[in-house]
Order: C-alpha cells, then sequence, then structure tokens
C-alpha cells in the first residue's frame, strides 16, 4: 500500500468527504480484501481528524445498503465512537428511499447509538417536519453554521439575512444529490453544475456534495463547491479514479486534497470481458440465423443429420419418423 508523507500547515475546520458505502459484500471488480482496505481508509481519515481536531463531514450514502449486518453495526460503533461525524442521508442510507424510515436504517441506528450525527432529520409521528442543525455544543466548538439538505429535500435559499445575522460563522450547505463538473457523465443526463449552484445561492461559502463519485471542485466568487467523490473503487471503470478528502480551511475558504492510500492492480475487468464475449457470441449466433448460414432450423433436417451421423438401427428410425409424421 502506498504511503504518504506530507507537512501539515494548520489545523483545518473539517474534513470533507461522501460516499463511503460501508459494505459487508465484495463488488465484483475487486480481487483483495475488500473490506480490510475499507477499513484502512476509514482509519486514515479517522487518523487525519486527530491531528487537525476538526470534524468530519459527511455528505451521504455513510452506507451501501439500508440495512447493515448485526457485525457491520457493531463494527461500526466500536469504530466510529468518541468520533466527531456529522452526515447527511444519501438514497443509499434510506429503506426504499424515504426520509421517513431513516429510523429503520443501520444509519439510523449509528445515530440513535450516538456514534454519529445525522442532519436534516426530524421526525414527528413519522413524518419529516423539517431540518435541524446537530446539538449547540458541535455549532459553538467548531464556530460552523451547517444547513443539511439530505436525499429527496430539495436545496434551498436561507436569504442574504441570514448571512449578516452570523457574519464570522461560516455558511455551509451538505447537499446529496448529482451535481456534476462540466460534462454529463451519460448522454442524456440532466443534472446543475457545480459553478451554477454557487449562482444560485451565494449565501453559503461551501457547498459539500455526494453522489457523484468523480471528484472535483468547483468556485465562483471565492465560494466553492466541493464534490469528494467515492472513498472506495467499486466499479472497474473507476481503476483510475484517485480517492481523496478534502482539508477546509475556513479562515481563507480553500480546500486542500488529500489523497488516500490504494492498492495497486486490485480491479479486475475479467467479468466485463466475459460479458462481453457472451454477448459478441450471442450476437453471432444472431447474424448468422438471420442470414442462414450454417444453421439449419428445420427439426427433420437436425433428425436426418442425427441419423447420417450416428448408426441407428432401421426399427428406430422408422419409429422415429412416424411420430415425427
Amino acid at each position: 500500500m502506498t504511503k504518504f508523507t506530507r507537512k501539515k500547515k494548520s489545523n483545518a475546520t473539517a474534513i470533507l468527504t461522501a460516499d463511503w458505502h460501508i459494505r459487508s459484500d465484495t463488488p465484483i471488480c475487486r480481487t483483495d480484501n475488500f473490506f480490510d482496505t475499507l477499513e484502512k481508509k476509514i482509519d486514515f481519515i479517522l487518523d487525519l481528524q486527530k491531528e487537525h481536531k476538526c470534524p468530519i463531514l459527511e455528505a451521504g450514502d455513510i452506507g451501501h445498503k439500508p440495512q447493515w449486518p448485526n457485525w457491520l453495526l457493531e463494527w461500526a460503533i466500536n469504530k466510529f465512537k468518541g468520533q466527531e461525524i456529522i452526515a447527511i442521508c444519501g438514497q443509499h442510507d434510506l429503506p426504499n428511499h424515504r426520509l421517513d424510515l431513516f429510523e429503520k436504517s443501520g444509519t439510523g441506528v449509528l445515530t440513535a447509538a450516538g456514534v454519529i450525527q445525522t442532519m436534516g432529520i426530524l421526525l414527528s409521528e413519522d413524518k419529516i417536519i423539517g431540518c435541524h442543525l446537530p446539538s449547540k455544543s458541535i455549532i459553538k466548538k467548531y464556530g460552523l453554521h451547517i444547513t443539511p439538505f439530505p436525499y429527496g429535500m430539495e436545496m434551498k435559499s436561507l436569504g442574504w439575512g441570514k448571512k449578516y445575522e452570523m457574519p464570522d460563522m461560516p455558511m455551509i450547505a451538505m447537499t446529496h444529490q448529482m451535481i456534476i463538473e462540466n460534462k454529463p457523465l451519460w448522454p442524456g443526463q440532466e443534472a446543475p453544475k457545480g459553478n451554477s449552484l454557487l449562482k444560485k445561492f451565494p449565501e453559503y461559502d461551501l457547498i459539500l456534495s455526494g453522489d457523484n463519485h468523480n471528484s472535483f471542485v468547483a468556485e465562483y466568487q471565492g465560494r466553492k463547491l466541493v464534490n469528494p467523490g467515492s472513498l472506495m473503487r467499486t466499479t472497474a471503470d473507476q481503476e483510475n479514479h484517485k480517492p481523496r478528502v478534502y482539508l477546509w480551511y475556513a479562515e481563507t475558504n480553500t480546500v486542500e486534497a488529500i489523497y488516500l492510500p490504494i492498492e495497486k492492480n486490485v480491479i479486475s475487468r475479467t467479468h466485463i470481458d466475459v460479458a462481453k464475449e457472451r454477448e459478441n457470441r450471442n450476437q453471432a449466433f444472431i447474424e448468422r440465423v438471420n442470414n442462414d448460414v450454417e444453421i439449419k432450423l428445420s427439426y427433420e433436417n437436425n433428425i436426418e443429420a442425427y441419423f447420417n451421423k450416428y448408426r441407428t438401427e432401421k426399427p428406430i428410425k422408422e419409429k422415429v419418423w412416424e411420430s415425427v409424421e
């Protein structure tokens, strides 16, 4: 595993991250001990937090599935106990992608256990009635004003008044929605660009977004949108992805990418190549059928070919032809 050494500048205000997708199974493209690699990356981030004495802001999909096995919940509770992890929900965190079912999710269990603080959830009679900030001690301790927009909540403006009420407190929006840097990720995709959101919501000094597994930073008039990307490489097309977190310095509103250690040669394309080969065989078969080349679809011709290839007694042949007729 590659190791990095760097000179620490000063304590960051927060560590920006998203899309951890903690899971108990192994993606088909991985050839290593996936969970062990995942744990090492999380340990790297927790060590970074201890070094900078700042909170971790996680912009959704901390888990890969809404329901976690008991052993994985126990692992996460022990791992995150005493850490400052402030998160919002992504669609993968929520049963049926529904915020009102948050309490039935693995993320809900971790929140109830007090090992993470999940923002944007305020339930009354199993209905969402609004957003809430984490405890005042967190806001006071770190001097942050965070507005959460978990999956399913449209990002909204606070108005300039809110910013002027707290001029010395950075205004942060955390959102889990598909935001792109420049070009669509696939033909026909419709998603806002990072710059467009910064223009639309001028009151936010920092927008932290999750859902897009690619990493990028957008800037407009000195304000930042940071999309950290996925913590792990879970598909073959992510072979060249460089997992990272960002250190955010509120005083200058600047960010520093911290690349996470990765294992080399642990991404396989075998499953894709096998599927492609199967697809090619199927396509070739269809083309031969369409062109009537080499393929004989006549049932009688196939029987005749069998008789010619394998010695068959005359009474049996007669019975076969009788049944065919």
